[in-house]
Parts: C-alpha cells; structure tokens; sequence
C-alpha cells in the first residue's frame, strides 16, 4: 500500500513485512481500537488468514482487499472481479486511495460520528472556548467540542479563540487573527468536506457517492490516455536489454517507491533479474547521512549498474532530486533510461538524452500514481516471460 494519506490528517500507520513474520508481528501490535487491512492479488494466503484471526482476536477492526473467490475473512471485504493479479491490484489501489481520502469526511463533518476530534490533525486549528474548567477548557469548532489543556496560556476565558493542537491550546489569537475561511487550496477535492456544506447524514453521504464515482472516472480516463505504441516500443528496448543478460533496476520516492518495489517484485515472478533501489535501508539512509539524500540512488547505482541494464525512475512531479541524479548516473554508464512521471513531466521532460517517458497528466497524485502501475505493468505485459 501506498504510504499517502490523502487530506488534512497525519493517520498513525505501520507496513508489515509481507511473510509469516510480519504477519505474527501485526498480530501482536493490533489491539482494539486498531484497523488491520490486508491485501491480496491473487489465491488465498494462509499468512494473511493468520494475521487478520489474530488481529480480530485482539479487538482490532479487520479489512481485506482481495480477488472474488479468494476472499479472506474480515468484517469489511473488498473484492475485485477479476483472474488477472495486475488487474485486482490497480483496483485495490484506487479503492484504498479513494477509502483513506474519505475517512477525513468523518473528521471534518461534526455529528457523522459520536466523537469529533477537532484538535488531532497535522496542523493547528483555531477553536473557540465554550467553557473552562480549571486546568482545561471545552473548545467548540464547526459545531464540534472537544476538551483541551490550557496549562500554556494564561487567563483562559469563555469566547477566547485559541490556537490548538493534539489537546492542547498553544496560544490565544487576537481578533481577526485566525485563519481565513475558505482558503484551503485542496478544497474543491472535497467539497462536501467544508464547513458550509451540509451537515446531515443523507446530504453528505450522498455528495460522497458522487465524489468517489467521479474519482473512478478519472482513473479511468487517465489509464485510457497511456500510449500504448510508447508502451510498446519501451517494452521492445528493455526486452533487448535484458537478454543480453542486463538487469532491471527501478527506484522512486514515497508512494513511487513501492511502485518500483512492485515493479522489481513483478519482473522477478516473470523471471527476470531485476531490483529496486528503495530496499537496501541501510544504504539509503547511510548515503542521506553521510553525503545527502539526494545522492541516494546514483552512490548505489555507481558499483551495481552495468552498460546493459536498465534504470527505470518513478516521480510524481517529474523533478525528484535524488530520482534525476540516478537517471544522470545510469546514463553516464550507457543505461537504458526510463521515467515515468506525472504533471507535465517536470524536469525528467527537459532531458533530451531520456530514452523514454511516461507522463500522466494530472496534478492529483492518487490518480497519476493509480495510472503509473497501469503503465509499468503494461509494459511488463508487452516484455513477456522470461525464456
């Protein structure tokens, strides 16, 4: 799963190892109140089975997203109608996009839910005070109240607008102060998600349906706007390279980089050599330490490439620092280049030496990074099965 959490919140989260380990290691963690998801493309996997068992047994809430008829137990199941694993998994990613940027409408609409946590996203918020009790004050946002440790501001008095974060008032706002009203650059994602819209249940679920149809819209027209005679004549080039014995090597940042762990992993079950950068931990974070994060890539790049393999580079904005330094080193040792980008291209378009380039254009990341696992495993397709 993609480590983006898409909207205002900062959601707590923990990746497991894919074995028998990570699967007993989960089910230790989880306790109630926790969310255990798990994902799987193609038959049914007895690690998974066991980790969502011990999760259920621990309190935790249980999702599985996973092919029709090879379902694993959970109190929430996603199933996708099709043989084809690369098919399930895009699928899975743009309905667990499309899940986590909807769980922030219960956040934002007070009275969806029994709680409301004002305080708990990434950012401060502005509340005002309802009533103070001593060490404490209720807070009240939107219609939502939440209680809030004034211990760091002095002289705390009904009507006061205080600055809060985690369940604490960091400090008292002048009038006038406070943050503008409808100034949130990502509002027109989620119109439903402001305090002007509706506050009832049946209105915002319905604005949420719509949303999420329109969201698969957009996948949809994106993954139908790839080039497939592009796809094709890059699946010809890297097949070249890797029968005379060349390697694939793909690497990327954030959500980029498990698409290029994907990629590494897909080649390999089609049996060719391949790997992704974004594994060796101990590498990526000795090169950011040492000589910059930027460099993390191209160092690794310098003793492993060899004149016949191929780089692939994912990046959504096209203008990764660390991404661009290992398309330039791979190409200085004659490489085959590859990038695959969102936006307009970013920088990887202003370079005339790339061999190919995939740009998704759109500027919402969920979208373009649903769009990229089309294109990579679209090209896996073309580039067939090992001899």
């Amino acid at each position: 799963m993609h480590p983006v959490i898409v909207g205002k919140r900062a959601l707590p989260a923990l990746a497991l190892t894919n074995d028998a380990t990570g699967a007993a290691r989960g089910s230790r963690l989880a306790g109630a109140g926790d969310i255990a998801i798990a994902i799987a493309h193609g038959p049914p996997d007895p690690a998974v089975e066991r980790f969502l068992d011990g999760a259920r047994g621990r309190g935790a809430v249980t999702v599985a997203f996973g092919a029709a008829g090879s379902m694993p137990t959970a109190d929430h199941g996603f199933p996708v109608a099709s043989e084809d694993p690369e098919i399930v998994q895009e699928v899975h990613e743009t309905a667990y996009h499309v899940l986590w940027e909807l769980v922030h409408v219960f956040f934002e609409q007070p009275g969806l839910l029994d709680e409301a946590c004002i305080t708990c996203g990434d950012v401060a918020v502005e509340a005002t005070v309802a009533a103070v009790r001593g060490a404490t004050a209720i807070v009240e946002r939107d219609g939502a109240r939440e209680e809030v440790a004034v211990e760091l501001v002095e002289d705390v008095r009904e009507g006061d607008v205080l600055l809060c974060h985690a369940g604490v008032a960091l400090e008292r706002l002048a009038a006038g102060e406070g943050e503008a009203q409808g100034d949130d650059p990502s509002g027109f994602l989620y119109p439903f998600m402001s305090s002007a819209a509706p506050a009832d249940l049946d209105a915002v679920l319905a604005d949420v349906g719509a949303s999420s149809v329109r969201k698969a819209r957009d996948a949809i027209e994106l993954r139908g706007s790839i080039d497939l005679d592009a796809v094709r004549a890059c699946a010809a080039a890297v097949r070249e390279r890797l029968d005379r014995g060349g390697r694939l090597i793909a690497f990327g940042n954030g959500g980029s980089s498990t698409d290029a762990q994907d990629l590494a992993s897909d080649a390999l079950a089609r049996g060719w050599p391949a790997l992704a950068l974004n594994d060796d931990v101990a590498t990526i974070t000795a090169v950011g330490n040492d000589v910059g994060f930027q460099n993390v890539f191209s160092r690794q790049l310098i003793p492993l490439a060899r004149p016949a393999d191929v780089a692939v580079a994912i990046t959504t904005s096209g203008s990764s620092a660390n991404a661009l330094a290992g398309l330039e080193e791979a190409h200085r040792r004659t490489l085959l280049t590859i990038g695959i980008a969102g936006y307009d291209g970013g920088r990887l378009a202003e370079l005339d030496w790339l061999d190919h380039l995939f740009v998704v254009g759109s500027d919402y990341i969920p979208r373009l990074q649903e769009a990229h696992a089309t294109i990579y495993h679209l090209i896996l397709e073309a580039i067939g099965e090992a001899p």
